[in-house]
C-alpha cells in the first residue's frame, strides 16, 4: 500500500515518527531503508521534532544521579567509585518520566574507574567519559534513541596513572558544516605548568594537532562545560601575580575552532572557583554565586548574560535568600527548564538530604521533582534524534 501513495506523503510521515520506530522501519524495504539513513533525512528529522516539541510543549529532560558505591584503594584513582543512572523526564508540570537510558559498557584501562560519565549533550548525541576527577582517556559519542555508538580514538596525549596532569573535556556542533566536535583541554600543573588543547571532528574521525592554550591556568572540572549559541563554555582561572588567582569564562567557537575569553561581573572574578556555577538560559548563558550573609544563612545571586557575548550585558536576575527549602542548606542551579523554572541542588555535605527542587522565579515558589538520595546530579534538555544512523564507524549496542 505504501507503494501507492506519493514519495513526499511517505516523507512526511516518516518525518513525524520518533527514532526507535524509524529504526523499525529501515526494516521494511531497502528503499525506506536508504532514505531513513541518508543525513538529509537525519537532519529534516531533528529540526521537526525540535518544531514539534516547541509547538506542542513536548520537550524532555535528561537527568543523571551517581551515588558513591565505595572509596578507591588505588592510589591514582578515583577518589571514589560511583554508580550511574540516567533518565529521561517530559519537561513538563508533572515530570513524568518517559524512559531510561542505557549506555554501551566499556572495558577501560583505568582499574579505579568503572564509570563512564555524562559530560554533554547535543542534539541526541550523549558524551561520555572516564569520571572528570580521572584522566579521562576513554571517551565516546552514543546515541540511546538508536543504540548507535562511536568510541573516540586515543588523543594525542595521554597520562593514565600521572601526577601533576588533569584534563577537561567539551562537546558542541557546528550548525554550519553540521559536524560534532569534542574538545580535550589538557592541563599539566608542574614543573612547567601549560595547557595545549586537541579538538575531534565526528566528520572527520581525527583529532587535530595539539595547540598550546595561553593565559589559562586552569578550569574547575567540578563545574561541567555548556554549550550554548554555538560556542563550549568553561569556568576558568588564570594566576596574578600577587599570588591570587582571577575566573571568567573559557569559551570555545565550535565553528572557527577558536578560543576566546568572557570576563565575568566583577563580584565573580576573586571568588573561590567553588563558589559559583556556569549554566544555559536559552540561548545565553547564566552566573550564580553562593554565599552566606552575616548570619550565616546561604544566599544565591543568579546573574544572566542577555546578549550572548557580551559583557556589558550581564544583569542580575534574582537574589534567592534562603536559596532553598531546608534551612542553613546551600543549593546551586542544575538547569533552566524550558518553562524558565530554575531546577536547583544542594551543595556539599554527606547527608541524605540530596534532592532535586524546581523553583518558579515568577511565583518564588519550590517544588520537589521527587528525586533524591543521590550525591551527583546532572541535567540537560535533550531531543531524541537518528544522528550517528549513518555514520559506517558507529556501532550497535
Amino acid at each position: 500500500m505504501a507503494h501507492n501513495l506519493p514519495e513526499e506523503t511517505i516523507h512526511d510521515i516518516l518525518h513525524r515518527l520518533p527514532p526507535k520506530s524509524l529504526i523499525i522501519c529501515t526494516s521494511v524495504c531497502k528503499p525506506w531503508n536508504s532514505m531513513i539513513k541518508n543525513p538529509s533525512f537525519i537532519r529534516t528529522h531533528l529540526t521537526r521534532t525540535i518544531d514539534l516539541n516547541n509547538q506542542f510543549g513536548t520537550h524532555l529532560l535528561l537527568v543523571c544521579c551517581a551515588r558513591i558505591v565505595k572509596r578507591s584503594r588505588f592510589r591514582h584513582g578515583d577518589p571514589e567509585l560511583l554508580e550511574e543512572h540516567c533518565n529521561l523526564h517530559y519537561d513538563n508540570l508533572a515530570f513524568d518520566e518517559h524512559c531510561k537510558l542505557e549506555f554501551p559498557i566499556v572495558p577501560k584501562e583505568e582499574p579505579g574507574n568503572k564509570v563512564l560519565t555524562v559530560v554533554g549533550v547535543c542534539n541526541g548525541l550523549v558524551l561520555l567519559t572516564d569520571c572528570i576527577f580521572f584522566s579521562g582517556n576513554t571517551v565516546m559519542l552514543c546515541n540511546p534513541s538508536t543504540r548507535k555508538s562511536v568510541t573516540l580514538p586515543k588523543p594525542h596525549y595521554t597520562f593514565k596513572g600521572v601526577r601533576g596532569y588533569y584534563d577537561c573535556i567539551g562537546f558542541g556542533f557546528d550548525a554550519v558544516t553540521t559536524d560534532y566536535k569534542v574538545v580535550r583541554i589538557t592541563f599539566e600543573q608542574w614543573p612547567n605548568p601549560s595547557a595545549f588543547y586537541e579538538v575531534y571532528s565526528l566528520a572527520g574521525g581525527s583529532w587535530s594537532d595539539p595547540c598550546s592554550l595561553d593565559h589559562v591556568n586552569g578550569l574547575k572540572r567540578t563545574c561541567k562545560p555548556v554549550f550554548v549559541n554555538g560556542a563550549i563554555h568553561w569556568k576558568a582561572y588564570h594566576r596574578l601575580t600577587n599570588g591570587g588567582s582571577e575566573y571568567f569564562i573559557l569559551a570555545f567557537d565550535v565553528g572557527s575552532d577558536s578560543f576566546r575569553r568572557i570576563m565575568t561581573p566583577e563580584n565573580f572574578r576573586s571568588s573561590s572557583g567553588e563558589d559559583f556555577y556556569i549554566s544555559g538560559y536559552g540561548k545565553s548563558i547564566a552566573l550564580s554565586k553562593r554565599y552566606y550573609t552575616n548570619i550565616r544563612e546561604p544566599c544565591l545571586d543568579i546573574w544572566l548574560m542577555k546578549e550572548c557575548g557580551m559583557e556589558e550585558s550581564w544583569t542580575k536576575l534574582t537574589t534567592l535568600c534562603p536559596p532553598g527549602p531546608q534551612t542553613g542548606v546551600g543549593y546551586r542551579p542544575l538547569c533552566i527548564r524550558k518553562s524558565g523554572d530554575l531546577v536547583l541542588v544542594p551543595t556539599g555535605g554527606y547527608t541524605g538530604r540530596h534532592e532535586l527542587i524546581c523553583l518558579d522565579l515568577v511565583s518564588m515558589q519550590f517544588k520537589s521533582l521527587g528525586i533524591h538520595g543521590y550525591r551527583y546530579y546532572y541535567a540537560e534538555s535533550y531531543v531524541e534524534s537518528l544522528v550517528l544512523l549513518d555514520k559506517t564507524n558507529a556501532v550497535s549496542y
